[in-house]
């Protein structure tokens, strides 16, 4: 299989852009396209980043090795004897005991009393009261008798409160007319009154109580003890012997450790071109209208869409591609991969690459031809499409055709466009 590959990056033009707010997907424009794509959505995704890094560990190692040296070989014992004896001890006992005794306590009788008091108190009482007239007399000229407010007065040796009138009225034919009046609308009295007072009182009583006196002592007695008179007898040689001896070789060691990385990124969003020529594939046994062999020439062009990116996220750029078809062969012979371009490329937001590929193998409509776009963040698009290969039997190129549809399955396709 030969491939050419020619690669071509666009530069990117900035121009003003109107955005239209759909009522459908936009990413679902070609879904009925020949080219499908892997839709990502919006919502963040985990750009792994994990990977193998070189750590230095400490590694416990080491090995035993024969050494021979002199060691005193110890052949002591002991000699086990001693008696019994008898000894005097004394010994402290602790003890209590419970005794009674007289005691007293407060009885407090302390209570309350009621108790009488001749106190003054002022009682409503109805009386009218006349100086200088009577109450006749007073109703002639009530017409000039004015209020002189309440006044405190004694009649008959009690107290009275009253609204005291005053009538001072000289008539048009002479004289003068002068009388008082005294409403008493309250009298003083004498009243008995009870209340109450707090009367401190009790009396010592005596009782039966209980205490705990302290009744240790010491306490003599006898008894066996056992007295040990057991001795060593110190006695060894020296002799040459070979022990095993530990040799540390412990150190640093440099090994691949496995880092757990990532990041949460916007995903990748943009627009994909595939123009392929021609559009029936054939394998390179084949042979074209000038006598060369058939072979497959494929454009890929891309364009970032970055107009979703959060404030704080950088512009997205292709820094990569990775394209390759999966021939499913015939007669259940398997799936052979063949690697179109797999290489890096100028970071870009739009560029494009081209390849010419021979295959070597016929493959049905199960074959299928994957684009891979990978972003300088780690970011990846995925688009794809079915791609037959024509083999020797594969294809009627009478103007009838066969009885499968060509251009279902022969990949009868040459330019098509899709969004991821």
């Amino acid at each position: 299989m030969k491939i050419l590959l020619k690669i071509k990056i666009l530069p990117v033009v900035f121009f003003p852009v109107l955005i239209v707010m759909l009522v459908f997907c936009p990413r679902s424009i070609f879904c009925g396209s020949w080219l499908k794509a892997d839709i990502t959505g919006d919502e963040k995704i985990w750009i792994d980043t994990s990977h193998w890094e070189n750590k230095k560990v400490w590694v416990e190692d080491g090995y035993y090795k024969d050494v021979h040296k002199k060691k005193w070989m110890d052949t002591s014992y002991t000699v086990n004897q001693g008696y019994w004896k008898t000894e005097n001890y004394r010994e402290w006992v602790e003890s209590h005991k419970t005794v009674p005794y007289t005691a007293k306590k407060w009885v407090d009788t302390s209570h309350w009393e009621y108790r009488y008091r001749n106190v003054k108190k002022w009682v409503p009482v109805n009386l009218t009261i006349y100086v200088e007239t009577s109450s006749y007399g007073w109703s002639v000229y009530s017409f000039a008798a004015k209020s002189k407010g309440k006044v405190t007065i004694s009649y008959k040796g009690n107290r009275y409160h009253a609204r005291k009138w005053v009538i001072d009225y000289k008539p048009v034919y002479g004289g003068r007319v002068y009388a008082v009046k005294y409403e008493c609308y309250e009298k003083e009295t004498s009243v008995k009154e009870r209340y109450k007072v707090w009367v401190d009182s009790g009396y010592w009583q005596s009782y039966e109580a209980y205490k705990t006196v302290d009744t240790s002592h010491w306490e003599t007695g006898t008894r066996k003890v056992w007295v040990d008179t057991s001795y060593k007898v110190e006695s060894g040689y020296w002799d040459y012997c070979t022990e095993k001896e530990w040799v540390d070789t412990s150190h640093n060691e440099f090994v691949a450790v496995w880092v757990e990385d990532g990041f949460y990124s916007s995903p990748l969003h943009g627009e994909l071109t595939v123009e392929k020529s021609p559009g029936y594939i054939f394998t390179k046994w084949h042979e074209d209208a000038d006598g060369n062999e058939c072979q497959m020439f494929l454009n890929i062009s891309w364009k970032v869409d970055n107009s979703m990116l959060l404030p704080d996220e950088e512009e997205k750029v292709i820094t990569g591609l990775y394209v390759y078809e999966d021939v499913f062969r015939y007669k259940n012979m398997g799936t052979e991969k063949v690697v179109i371009f797999e290489s890096s490329v100028e970071p870009s937001e739009e560029g494009s690459i081209s390849s010419t590929i021979k295959f070597d193998h016929s493959g049905n409509e199960d074959s299928i031809l994957h684009i891979y776009l990978f972003a300088e963040g780690g970011e990846k698009a995925h688009v794809y499409f079915s791609n037959p290969v024509n083999g020797f039997r594969s294809v009627n190129l009478s103007p009838a055709g066969s009885s499968s549809d060509a251009n279902k399955w022969l990949g009868g396709n040459s330019t098509g466009k899709v969004e991821f």
